[in-house]
């Protein structure tokens, strides 16, 4: 896939390649294997799916994405609140 622009992109700022793994429809084992996964990908700074499963938290996507920070910056400007915010995101993002 081809380099984008786009802050919270997988390409952002680099060409790229996406592995998707199936499996049967068994989501406790699934997430169970995500942590080896991720281990296995972490030396090639393999960016998560932001629609996809994945375990890592935001003290772990964080530095895999540039302008990470400044995302977090833009989301907390134009909803101070959090209103829009969910435990996906709060996990993911905001590390709460």
């Amino acid at each position: 896939m081809a380099a984008d622009q786009l802050w919270l992109s997988a390409n952002y700022g680099r060409d790229g390649i996406g592995l998707h793994f199936t499996w049967r429809q068994d989501q406790p084992a699934v997430e169970a294997i995500l942590p080896l996964l991720e281990a296995e990908l972490a030396p090639f700074a393999a960016r998560p799916h932001w629609g996809k499963l994945f375990d890592a938290g935001a003290a772990a996507v964080a530095p895999l994405y540039p302008r990470f920070n400044d995302f977090i910056a833009l989301a907390e400007r134009l909803d101070p609140s959090g209103k829009l915010r969910n435990g996906f995101l709060d996990r993911t993002v905001f590390g709460s």
